[in-house]
């Protein structure tokens, strides 16, 4: 794996403490949001004020993180995840999922005071295009306590969302103390975002992160504005049109992996996460990683769901053969 560059740089579950002094060494560790996603396919997708009828619908777990570290266990690697959920039965489905998709979920925060984050997601069936709602009115994101400083200090690679801004911030610290990579996947700029770049060595975000970090600014001036905030290398998505980089591997930009009509674009991004992560763990040069994870998001939208979605390694190296 290519090393990032050094820089000069208690804790509690409430109910899946991680017991032992030290944990097993992992490729990727992960901490941020999880939910429970609610999908439903709409025809017609309805304008504002109008019904449309669900055609398919589907409950699954979710969110960014928990997206890219079972994406890499789909890819052979190892993986750990912590997140908060309630002691409910939407809090059971997102730990088992992990689970089922090799995930080392045992260190989950079962919390019996909040209700399991939930994400409402209707797909529009012409073009795969989703609109999300996240339902965190009764849940409360880990705090700087709760955090189990063992998950950063046992892995290769730490990737984070930027939500539970001190518990994530004490992570990053920590994860680089022990010579982890650090990666941001934002999906927005929250609470102390400056602070987590400064700590970060890939920050990897979309286009639309540009509108309120850097308004106006196109992506390929985002990426060098994340790198200039303080991150070691800034990637920035830009849907169809590939993505852009900058940063200490150099700058440039990837065409997107086309491969047809879209179903659901839900989870895309945190495949590509997942596909860039593979390819640090790899060694490869970072043209090669962008390559990868695209090929990797793009075959993502074949099904419903970003879990459901996730690709074999075989049929990702299958379509960039034929690429």
């Amino acid at each position: 794996m290519q090393k990032a560059a050094d820089r000069s740089p208690s804790s509690n579950s409430i109910e899946g403490e991680m017991n032992s002094s030290a944990l097993p060494r992992v490729d990727l560790a992960g901490f941020g949001h999880c939910c429970a996603d609610y999908l439903a396919l709409l025809q017609p997708f309805p304008e504002k004020g109008k019904k449309g009828d669900v055609t398919r619908s589907l409950v699954v777990g979710g969110g960014p993180v928990p997206t890219a570290c079972q994406t890499i266990a789909r890819f052979g690697r190892s993986a750990r995840f912590v997140g908060k959920v309630g002691d409910d039965a939407d809090g059971e489905l997102v730990r088992r999922g992990l689970t089922e998709e090799g995930v080392d979920a045992a260190g989950m925060l079962v919390d019996p005071a909040v209700t399991t984050a939930r994400a409402y997601i209707w797909i529009d069936p012409a073009d795969g295009s989703r609109t999300v709602a996240l339902d965190v009115s009764n849940y409360r994101f880990p705090s700087e306590r709760e955090f189990n400083e063992r998950l950063a200090a046992s892995c290769a690679i730490f990737l984070v969302d930027g939500r539970a801004a001190d518990a994530t911030i004490r992570g990053l610290k920590v994860a680089q103390t022990s010579g982890a990579v650090t990666v941001l996947d934002a999906g927005a700029v929250r609470p102390r975002m400056r602070e987590m770049l400064a700590l970060i060595d890939y920050a990897i975000v979309s286009s639309d992160f540009a509108d309120t970090f850097a308004p106006g600014a196109p992506p390929d001036r985002l990426a060098a504005a994340l790198v200039k905030a303080g991150a070691g290398v800034g990637v920035v998505t830009a849907g169809e049109k590939g993505a852009y980089f900058d940063g200490k591997e150099g700058a440039g930009f990837i065409p997107a992996v086309q491969i047809g009509r879209i179903v659901d674009s839900t989870g895309a991004g945190d495949v590509f996460h997942g596909g860039f992560i593979f390819g640090l763990l790899e060694g490869w040069v970072i043209e090669r990683r962008i390559r990868f994870a695209g090929a990797a998001a793009a075959l993502s939208t074949q099904k419903l769901s970003g879990r459901f979605g996730i690709p074999s390694l075989k049929e990702v190296d299958d379509l960039l053969a034929v690429l």
